[in-house]
């Protein structure tokens, strides 16, 4: 989200989405409001193309942007997969992985917005950068434990490593 986005001159509801709307409009984005209000769009990362949403959790007033690897854990590799999240969170500043029940892998990141304060476009649009960059980082250790059979800390260790020089 390249794009410098200002609170100026814009009124929005009280509705969090609305926000989220706002920025995706700007950067041109296309989207869509599910059954249950959710926002729901597209963004191209470094490896593919990756499913994201923004839902609105009222009763603990939390705006929470989801982004979906798109890979599937199976069940024999759960223990390996749970040791991977565990090595990648605590690499990741803002938000966490999950696996839910079905195997399938989450990127979460929420904003606390207490008494009907809203996101500014700023923020809304930090949290899809925040998404995207742990999804671009950590997506290859995820493939090389799903498809490529590799143990966490391997998977872990192929995928961070830092480029020395220039080529």
């Amino acid at each position: 989200m390249d794009t410098p986005l200002s609170d100026d001159d814009v009124v929005f509801s009280h509705d969090p989405l609305d926000i989220v709307e706002h920025v995706l409009e700007a950067e041109n984005l296309e989207f869509d409001r599910n059954e249950r209000g959710d926002l729901t769009f597209v963004l191209s990362g470094d490896w593919r193309d990756f499913d994201l949403w923004f839902s609105w959790r009222a009763e603990v007033e939390c705006l929470q942007v989801l982004l979906a690897i798109d890979l599937t854990f199976e069940p024999g590799q759960k223990g390996e997969a749970l040791e991977l999240i565990n090595i990648i969170n605590a690499k990741t500043s803002l938000g966490h992985f999950e696996i839910w029940e079905d195997g399938s892998i989450i990127f979460r990141h929420g904003m606390a917005l207490p008494a009907g304060d809203s996101p500014s476009l700023a923020q809304t649009a930090a949290m899809i950068d925040a998404a995207m960059e742990a999804a671009d980082r950590f997506f290859p250790a995820f493939d090389f434990l799903i498809r490529g059979g590799k143990s966490a800390s391997a998977a872990m260790a192929a995928c961070m490593f830092d480029t020395v020089g220039e080529a």
